[in-house]
């Protein structure tokens, strides 16, 4: 949906003396967030730009008041329907973003929110069955991948669409080998972005992809971001060996989807030198 459409309806349904401002996600693209101002009171609006986002944000509402009590999240106030999609309305948070500095720094406290996430049986219950590893790993990196394959086909080097390609196709048969049956809930993305940083605490925001999976997903994500991809930083098991090699892997192929996708040039510029510096990363350790 197009922003402008959807922010004209955010302000017919929150009334006349309300204000809304949109702002993109850190990738500059396809993030439907708006800050919203009404009678005196912040807040903030994340609405459902698709079928799978509205399913995302129906299931983030469906447990909201659990995960603002135990884990982090910022309490939803309401649920709207927005020009026929789901919209979640939240209170404002005054707090910083984390940086990847400040996150390192309150690394002990991001990972016993998620600890405490995954650990929780009644979420669990609440989410569904159990799936595998394997499963959990293709739909969180292999099949974004491919996707951002045929996103960037064209803009970048055919040698090194040729290379991310078989890169792909051989993390894919590592992440096929990780048959354990995982049953656990799983935020799926607390990048830095994520993460607001109070005096007295962590927030942990954009839980558009709860779902049950693999805990290492979660925190392999947290280890890359606020602690690098030094091995002495992870443990030794195949499951966290695939998971960091995807996370170098994403460094070059997501960001270069983002790059080809986004329309500012400021964006694009960075974009671009993020993927060329991430494809050298990775290929520095994998050839």
């Amino acid at each position: 949906m197009a922003v402008r459409h959807v922010r004209d309806a955010l302000l017919a349904a929150l009334g006349p003396d309300a204000q809304v401002e949109h702002h993109p996600n850190h990738t500059g693209v396809g993030k439907l967030s708006f800050a919203v101002r009404v009678g005196g009171r912040s807040l903030w609006a994340e609405v459902a730009a698709n079928e799978d986002e509205d399913h995302e944000l129906a299931t983030w509402s469906r447990v909201a008041s659990l995960l603002a009590e135990r884990h982090a999240a910022p309490p939803v106030v309401d649920e709207l329907t927005i020009s026929g999609r789901t919209a979640l309305l939240f209170e404002y948070v005054d707090a910083p973003p984390a940086t990847r500095s400040t996150l390192h720094a309150r690394y002990d406290e991001a990972r016993a929110v998620l600890a405490g996430l995954h650990a929780d049986t009644e979420l669990t219950t609440r989410l569904g069955g159990p799936t595998t590893t394997a499963a959990c790993f293709r739909k969180v990196w292999i099949e974004r991948f491919e996707a951002d394959l045929d996103v960037v086909e064209g803009y970048v080097a055919k040698d090194e669409h040729s290379y991310l390609t078989d890169e792909v196709a051989a993390l894919g048969s590592l992440v096929d080998e990780l048959a354990d049956s995982v049953h656990a809930p799983m935020h799926g993305d607390p990048w830095h972005e994520n993460w607001l940083v109070a005096p007295d605490r962590l927030w942990l925001l954009d839980w558009e992809d709860l779902a049950i999976g693999d805990p290492v997903v979660d925190d392999a994500i947290l280890r890359h971001d606020a602690l690098g991809i030094d091995p002495h930083h992870w443990p030794d098991s195949p499951a966290y060996a695939v998971a960091r090699r995807a996370l170098m892997l994403d460094a070059a192929v997501d960001v270069a989807a983002d790059w080809v996708e986004n329309t500012d040039p400021r964006i694009r510029r960075a974009k671009e030198a993020a993927y060329t510096a991430g494809l050298e990363v990775y290929r520095d350790e994998f050839g």
